[in-house]
Parts: C-alpha cells; structure tokens; sequence
C-alpha cells in the first residue's frame, strides 16, 4: 500500500544498532530524529521513512503517534543487507585548523570508512577529544548519501604513535607528503591493485606539514611516502582530494574491464 508519499522521499535514518535491539526494534527517538522526521521531512504518524543501523543493514520503518518508529517487518528480518566494502579505506588525519566539518562531510559521503585523528608535531590547539558535533557531522553524511555502513571516528592519538603501530595483514600504509619527487597516489595503488590488500591507511599531515622526525619514524615503521598533488594543498582539500583518489581506485577494482572495439 503507498505511504502517501513518493518512493524518492523515502529518507533515511540512521539509529546506532545498541538502540534498535534495546526496544527489539521500537525506537524511541531522540528530539534531534523527532525533528528531522516531522518539521524536515514532513512525515505524518502512520507514514514510512528506511532505518539504517550503520552496520550494512536497512529496514522500512513506521512512524507512530507516540513519536516512536516500528522497524518493518521486524528486527531480524531487514529489508536489505550488505557486506563492508573491500578493501576497507582509511584516513589518518591532523585535525585542520579550521574548514574540518566541511571536509569530514565530504569524506564520509566519498565513501571513506575509518577516520583517526591524529595530534601532529605541527598540529595547532588540537582538540583533546573528539566532538559530538563531529559525530552528528558523520551520522548526517551518512544518512545523506545513503550508506548502509557508517564510518568510524578515532583519536585524537599522537602521530607518532600511530605511525609506530604494527600494519595487520594485508594492509598497505601510506604517508602524504609534499616537497620531494614522489610517485602520485594512484600510481602507488594501481601497482598494488593485485596484491590482495585487505585496508588501505593514508596518513595526511597538519598545515605546515610533517615534521622531520614524524616523516623519518613513518618511514622506518614502512609507511610509504606518495604525493597527492604538484599543489601544495591545505589540509581539508587534501584529506577530500586523497578519499577521492582512494574511492575512484576500489571502485576499479570491481569494475569489468570495457571490451575492445572491434577493428574497422
């Protein structure tokens, strides 16, 4: 039966999956969702929007008058599933000095999955924690550009540190860096697209780069050295050039290769 409204107004919501089992798929919603669902969206109680849990799953999901959304058919039974996307993309970034939210949109709806901030030598009045206004930034991306798995948001760790951890299997870790003949990004993972990389981490420094003894303990922990670009680019534009580039990268990898044309 329709829902009173067309197929392309069915928005999404994205609810964290601790609270989607704790009501076995009744939802109380917060003021923030209550907002969105009535005075942006315009939903009326008995009408529909899709659920997404962040975790590769989507529901349909009524909207009742006691300001509460019923998952449809039920909790265990989504209308739609999928697996993470592979091989996972991370980013490792200084936090900029200012045009972060911005950016972080742009980097979650690009597909990045896992996000670590990172407190630079060069770093300026880094924050100690991450904020909540940077989570909602990521949970609005989200449910924008209607992913069904949610990105995850780390740090704020030293840069050294991060750089010292040991690589898991199958993961190829990159240093952006500026100022020395480097091969370009693409370059780099085009000549490991067949080496069955499971994640992919690209660390992307303050603005006034890396420090020497940052890019030294990079290095002698195997983080490869690439460029970005022949600009020196500002942190925000870098962190959405380098996403771009490692998004447009996986997507070939799943792409078929075009036939040849046929000979006159």
């Amino acid at each position: 039966m329709p829902d009173g409204r067309g197929r392309r107004e069915r928005r999404r919501l994205l609810i964290a999956p601790d609270r989607l089992h704790a009501g076995g798929g009744v939802v109380t919603l917060l003021e923030r969702e209550r907002h969105y669902l009535r005075k942006v969206l315009r939903l009326r109680s008995g009408e529909r929007c899709d659920v997404v849990d962040g975790a590769g799953h989507l529901w349909s999901a009524r909207l009742a008058a006691d300001e509460t959304l019923a998952l449809e058919p039920s909790l265990s039974e989504p209308r739609r599933t999928g697996t993470p996307p592979r091989p996972g993309l991370e980013l490792a970034l200084a936090v900029p000095r200012r045009s972060f939210d911005e950016g972080l949109r742009m980097v979650v709806e690009l597909g990045l999955d896992r996000l670590t901030l990172l407190r630079a030598e060069r770093s300026v009045a880094a924050p100690g924690a991450i904020s909540d206004r940077w989570r909602l930034i990521v949970a609005e991306a989200c449910e924008q550009c209607e992913r069904l798995w949610c990105p995850a948001l780390e740090g704020i760790e030293p840069a050294c540190g991060v750089f010292e951890t040991p690589p898991a299997a199958g993961e190829l870790r990159l240093l952006a860096t500026t100022r020395r003949r480097l091969d370009g990004l693409m370059d780099v993972l085009r000549r490991r697209s067949g080496d069955g990389l499971v994640r992919v981490v690209l660390a992307v420094g303050p603005e006034g780069g890396w420090s020497p003894a940052e890019e030294a303990r990079a290095e002698g922990a195997g983080w490869l050295p690439v460029s970005l670009s022949d600009q020196i680019l500002r942190t925000p534009t870098a962190a959405v050039a380098a996403v771009a580039q490692l998004a447009t990268w996986r997507d070939g990898l799943s792409s078929p290769c075009p036939a040849p044309s046929p000979s006159p």
